[in-house]
């Protein structure tokens, strides 16, 4: 098969509580000189693992193979009711991203890890227990939405979407319908509970605990970032 025709296929794994998650690979066929990596996108909250398919489908022309997944309560790994579903955002760390990089590790052996992680996708990085086995690691927007770090001039609008109205309508429909309003994927309650509430910390209500800041700790690696504008890229040691 020509490598301009191959796009992803579809795959299912299992997280370490048995949840089944979907996703879509992008693998090469033919053999490769030297280790060809294996990129994990991780979406921000609430988008539909699709939303990443071109920038998969670049990356594979571009050498690497690719993985592209859906948390518990979105896309292809949503449940019949989504109301019956209790999950947070350090469950979709914990044992999401962990299935994920669980079936890299078995599906590609030898081949080096790498995560690209958007928005909330950033943060569940630190939350795998295996995130040891990362070989390198690319956030964008990675942040948790604690509120203070809106944009002041549209910080209290963002604020009364996100943290008033959006957890108002959760409670009354016991999840969250984005789809109907247009403003995401449905979401489950856990996770808008979570968006709503949080603090610096990353404190969980769904889990009445914070974030376990030890996988956090382990997870260390040479760092730069990137201040992306309309002018060239500005890089700087961090």
């Amino acid at each position: 098969m020509a490598q301009n025709t191959i796009t992803g296929i579809a795959f299912r794994c299992q997280a370490a509580d048995g949840y089944g998650l979907g996703g879509f690979a992008w693998r090469h066929e033919e053999p490769s000189l030297t280790p060809r990596p294996v990129i994990i996108i991780n979406a921000a909250t609430s988008v539909r693992c699709q939303y990443y398919w071109r920038f998969a489908d670049y990356l594979f022309g571009h050498g690497a193979d690719v993985l592209i997944y859906d948390y518990r309560g979105i896309g292809t790994s949503a449940p019949p009711n989504l109301r019956r579903l209790t999950a947070g955002w350090l469950t979709w760390g914990e044992c999401d991203f962990e299935a994920i990089l669980q079936y890299a590790l078995l599906q590609f052996p030898g081949q080096p890890i790498r995560v690209v992680g958007h928005s909330v996708g950033g943060v569940l990085i630190g939350l795998a227990p295996s995130n040891t086995s990362i070989d390198r690691a690319l956030t964008m927007g990675a942040q948790h939405a604690y509120w203070p770090d809106y944009l002041a001039c549209v910080r209290w609008r963002m604020w009364a979407k996100w943290h008033v109205l959006m957890p108002a309508i959760t409670r009354v429909m016991g999840y969250f319908p984005g789809k109907r309003l247009g403003w995401l994927e449905d979401t489950p309650a856990g996770v808008v509970q979570d968006w709503g509430a949080n603090k610096r910390g990353l404190l969980t209500p769904t889990d009445n605990r914070v974030a376990p800041a030890c996988w956090h700790q382990r997870f260390v690696m040479p760092c730069k970032g990137a201040l992306l504008h309309s002018k060239p890229v500005s890089w700087r040691s961090a």
